[in-house]
């Protein structure tokens, strides 16, 4: 399936630019099919490049076509892992009496530095309470 992403990108008269292109090898790169993006790693592989609203869009029909999931809410799987993560941040910041690095949370988990990170951030979102409704 990544690879009929490519293959869309490539061969079906879109014009992708080249920059496009290395940005999406990033990405599939760094997931298997049926694996969720989180938003902030299309952001991390855009980094400062100048990619066009259009583009992005691009990108995300391009990364669903390849069979992952962009943008969705965790699924059972990415509960666990924030799970894991947490356990393993409050594991070295008992231990140290400290803020735990990403790096080293990710070590403690066995998980890499880009999954801790989403984790947290997932973690974050669901820990902050909802305004109040009127």
């Amino acid at each position: 399936m990544i690879g009929r992403a490519l293959h869309l990108a490539t061969c079906d008269g879109r014009g992708v630019r080249p920059l496009v292109l290395s940005i999406l090898e990033e990405i599939l790169g760094r997931h298997q099919a049926g694996d969720a993006v989180h938003l902030n790693d299309l952001e991390e592989a855009i980094g400062d490049n100048a990619v066009s609203y259009e583009e992005v869009e691009e990108m995300v029909d391009l990364l669903e076509a390849a069979g992952l999931r962009v943008g969705e809410p965790p699924d059972e799987g990415g509960v666990e892992i924030i799970k894991k993560v947490v356990a393993a941040a409050r594991k070295l910041a008992m231990v140290s009496g400290t803020k735990p690095t990403v790096e080293a949370i990710g070590r403690e988990a066995g998980l890499p530095s880009r999954v801790v990170r989403r984790a947290l951030e997932d973690a974050g979102r669901v820990q902050k309470p909802q305004p109040k409704a009127n």
